[in-house]
């Protein structure tokens, strides 16, 4: 799974605290959600106060959802986004304050954390290849420190779109790839 090293940090930050989840899941949705990656962290209430459960649930592209559950971790009280967690990747310290303070009080800390994990471009770009490997497509090209694809001695085109025109670029790009003029 693509998220495994974020799931592993989450996990280890919950630890250190003393607050280590029941249940950890983490999975894909398929091909009619995209091949999004999710993860779930669960308490029951053995694990909590107050008189019921907890879940915390990730999906790659919407960040950090929180549920209040009954005795029966199935019935779900209440089912909102973590609004303390401003970045879908948040950094695991964050993720790990937000769930003590669920786990202990069963509230969300009256914080905003905009803080991104350091290893959440690593994770993205895991992703993508998984997905791409999953529709049978090979991975994507290294990028380079401006975002660019590099295609190792392949051609670079520049084309300035306030001067080239329709025609002008259509012609670079043909002969960036070979091909002459086809009109």
């Amino acid at each position: 799974m693509p998220h495994w090293p974020y799931l592993q940090a989450v996990d280890d930050a919950l630890t250190a605290r003393g607050i280590p989840p029941g249940t950890v899941r983490v999975s894909h949705h398929g091909l009619e959600r995209g091949l999004t990656t999710y993860i779930t962290l669960a308490w029951d209430v053995s694990r909590t106060s107050g008189r019921g459960g907890i879940r915390l649930d990730w999906e790659e592209r919407q960040g950090w959802y929180y549920a209040l559950t009954g005795l029966n971790p199935y019935d779900v009280l209440l089912y909102t986004v973590v609004t303390a967690l401003r970045t879908p990747i948040a950094d695991p310290e964050r993720v790990a304050d937000v769930a003590e303070e669920l786990v202990r009080f069963r509230r969300v800390p009256d914080v905003e954390y905009r803080e991104e994990w350091e290893g959440a471009r690593e994770v993205r770009a895991a992703a993508d290849d998984f997905r791409r490997s999953r529709l049978g497509l090979g991975p994507r090209l290294p990028q380079d420190g401006a975002g660019s694809e590099m295609a190792g001695s392949g051609v670079q085109l520049t084309i300035d779109t306030q001067t080239d025109t329709y025609e002008r670029a259509l012609t670079a790009v043909q002969a960036a790839y070979g091909r002459g003029s086809q009109a």
